[in-house]
């Protein structure tokens, strides 16, 4: 069995081979940013890509093995991310922190952004849309659209197919407990970037003629080839809310539905026992 100090310098020669990695990373960093620059319109990309953060924890998690805890282990690539995304492009967190009541967005919002963001907490729900449209922030923060929290109802905003409106692009945690409460689910919105976001599952934003039931809705969907969760209805905007596990691609439905948006979606989560 090696000694006590002969273990210790052992972790710190593996301490210096990972920092090596880490500084080999940030320079492989630095050259993706000016491929970004180079293949764009001449304005700057989003160095904030949700489904390729979810690609790279998901390949985490399938090869992860021995005594480290999974959680500790996307805790920290997740810090890595945010140190790396933060090399590319300061960004701005917006995130709904009401006075009273759950601060769970808060939480959530820092615990899987990390420390190399900055974050900007507002009263507001439709605040935290204003402040991401209006290039205050980068990414939002706010109560998922079906967890049950009506607060100022902020998810009909994003029912345009005005590409200068915000997106919603992941649903957090993005690692979660199955056993886990789900009311306290958060979405991260962001601006369209010139890359499509690769999604698992998608919000729409339903408008029917008056008198449509949600039954009826969900006939009428079903009849097109859709099946959609109803999740919804806003009666200040006429909209239904609905959700469905596939990415959206424009379906001919009854006429009684007079318009369908696709108002973000998500990769899934990973969920773990």
């Amino acid at each position: 069995m090696p000694t006590l100090d002969a273990l210790r310098k052992e972790i710190d020669q593996i301490d210096g081979q990972i920092h090596k990695l880490l500084l080999a990373r940030a320079e492989v960093v630095t050259n993706v940013a000016a491929a970004k620059s180079q293949a764009s319109d001449g304005s700057p990309a989003p160095a904030f890509r949700a489904a390729r953060e979810a690609d790279v924890l998901r390949q985490l998690v399938a090869r992860h093995e021995g005594p480290l805890k999974l959680r500790s282990l996307v805790r920290i690539w997740r810090e890595i991310m945010s140190g790396m995304t933060e090399i590319q492009q300061q960004i701005v967190v917006a995130v709904y922190r009401p006075e009273n009541g759950s601060k769970d967005g808060w939480d959530i919002a820092r615990d899987h952004f990390g420390l190399g963001m900055d974050y900007l907490p507002l009263r507001s729900q439709r605040e935290v849309v204003s402040a991401v449209r209006d290039g205050r922030a980068g990414i939002g923060v706010l109560p998922a659209p079906d967890d049950g929290n009506e607060g100022d109802v902020w998810w009909p905003l994003l029912a345009t197919v005005s590409q200068e409106m915000p997106k919603i692009v992941m649903k957090l945690p993005f690692l979660r407990s199955g056993s886990a409460h789900l009311s306290n689910a958060q979405v991260a919105i962001c601006m369209p970037g010139p890359e499509p976001e690769v999604v698992d599952a998608t919000y729409l934003a339903i408008e029917v003629a008056p008198g449509i039931t949600k039954e009826r809705l969900v006939s009428l969907l079903r009849a097109a080839g859709i099946e959609a969760t109803v999740l919804r209805f806003d009666s200040n905007s006429s909209l239904f809310l609905a959700g469905i596990d596939f990415s959206w691609t424009n379906v001919v439905v009854d006429k009684a539905i007079k318009n369908i948006i696709p108002i973000g979606g998500y990769p899934t989560q990973i969920v773990t026992d």
